[in-house]
């Protein structure tokens, strides 16, 4: 039987031809979903007599580059008059970066950058996320990238998933409720998204393998001979649902399971002081985020958590007055504080206050964070801590996701949300660094 004359694939077409404003593809890895959209992209900018800009940003420059390159191609192929060159520029923060443009007479623009979400700012125009579960910083991508598309401009996401949980899963999951009928955007209070779903297997049956092979007929050895080598390229089940079949990896979810979470939880262990030597933790924050105060005391060899304060929209004089007054007690070894950005100027002066040999700064860079859930990860499967049954406090556990980035980097962190940043998780591994970096007092430790 003979393909279809169409160059492109029927879902290729689908997506080039669907004019919904906010959209999502959920796709297999390689199968021309990118490239579709260059098409949709220069198209859109050559037929119309106005200017209306486009911003594509994907993980990394050089797909920045390809996404140009693309559009120069189809530019050519439509005649369509066009001038493409580099800018060298600086965001808001004194950082540089280059903007790949494909600019055309009309006054549109085609900009194509990497991912930050520093440079959407102060932009306008229709926006694509190529790649956007693989961002360093997804979330915040997506909260730079809508308010963009604010005059009546498109936002369209095309990805594959990073795990169960991410970003994208999110936005997936709410998506499919809308389009099942479950509910409606209005109700979920989110976009009214488009969704498109592609895994490797429809790619196939819709033409992939042979436009590949460059073959005029389907072919179905050609076809599963591609779908065998697809599997046969990933080290397990696991990374073949992720990469080519729309379905999350549940290895990259969460970092502390509700099982192992449990599996440390204990009762009536709030407010119940001993004699022994007690450990603090605190994560600062202001407006957006609570300050999180978190303390501990070593019993035998196990670290039982005696309180867990959160200080919402709190003034730092009542904030530092209210860690020193814990800090200060005289069974205290150790208390590390988060001293990055807005907590610098509060930690140096709970050293003053209380002594530097007792307070220690911590800055969360991604390194340290990393190294940070990383122990805490460590003492959970130990079972050398016990927890406090208390539902915001897992979940806040449960809200951290370890992740990897275009470069290759593991990253631990939770995105931002009503209840915070995980302020409880991270109040809790800094008092693990105090355990870690503390005088030791006459007991065993760690």
């Amino acid at each position: 039987m003979k393909l279809s004359d169409s160059y492109f694939l029927p879902y290729q077409n689908d997506w080039i031809l669907d004019d919904s404003r906010f959209k999502l593809w959920d796709k297999s890895r390689r199968i021309g979903a990118t490239y579709a959209e260059s098409y949709r992209a220069v198209r859109r900018r050559n037929l119309i007599d106005h200017k209306r800009d486009y911003w594509f940003s994907s993980a990394d420059e050089s797909a920045a580059v390809e996404f140009s390159l693309y559009c120069q191609e189809w530019c050519k192929l439509m005649e369509a008059i066009y001038e493409a060159f580099t800018e060298q520029l600086t965001d808001d923060e004194g950082f540089k970066y280059n903007n790949y443009v494909v600019s055309f007479p009309n006054g549109s623009r085609i900009n194509c950058m990497s991912s930050n979400p520093r440079r959407f700012r102060s932009k306008g125009g229709d926006v694509t996320l190529d790649e956007f579960d693989w961002h360093d910083s997804p979330g915040e991508m997506l909260d730079a990238a809508t308010p963009v598309t604010t005059w009546g401009y498109d936002l369209t996401i095309l990805t594959t998933r990073n795990g169960e949980g991410s970003e994208f899963d999110k936005l997936v999951k709410l998506a499919k409720k809308i389009n099942s009928g479950q509910a409606t955007a209005n109700q979920l209070k989110t976009l009214p998204w488009s969704y498109h779903s592609t895994p490797i297997t429809t790619a196939i049956q819709q033409g992939l393998a042979e436009k590949i092979r460059k073959l005029d007929h389907i072919d179905p050895v050609a076809r599963q001979e591609f779908l065998d080598e697809c599997r046969a390229k990933c080290r397990n089940e696991d990374a073949f649902n992720q990469e080519y079949m729309c379905i999350p990896s549940a290895l990259a979810a969460t970092l502390i399971s509700y099982d192992l979470y449990q599996a440390c939880q204990a009762d009536n262990i709030l407010g119940n002081w001993l004699d022994g030597p007690r450990y603090y933790g605190f994560d600062i924050g202001r407006e957006s985020d609570p300050t999180c105060l978190w303390g501990s005391e070593l019993v035998g060899d196990v670290l039982i958590t005696r309180e867990v304060a959160l200080l919402t929209k709190t003034k730092y004089g009542a904030q530092k007055q209210f860690i020193a007054d814990r800090v200060g007690h005289p069974n205290v070894v150790r208390a590390c504080g988060d001293a990055t950005g807005i907590g610098d100027m509060l930690v140096e002066e709970l050293q003053a206050e209380c002594g530097s040999y007792k307070v220690e700064k911590v800055k969360f860079t991604n390194p340290i964070k990393d190294r940070l859930a990383g122990r805490a990860l460590g003492h959970i499967e130990d079972r050398r801590v016990r927890l406090p049954d208390d539902y915001r406090t897992r979940e806040s556990f449960h809200r951290i996701r370890k992740t990897t980035t275009a470069s290759g980097n593991t990253r631990f962190d939770a995105a931002r949300d009503a209840d915070g940043h995980a302020d409880e998780f991270w109040a809790f591994t800094l008092m693990l660094e105090a355990v870690g970096s503390g005088v030791k007092p006459n007991v065993i430790v760690f």
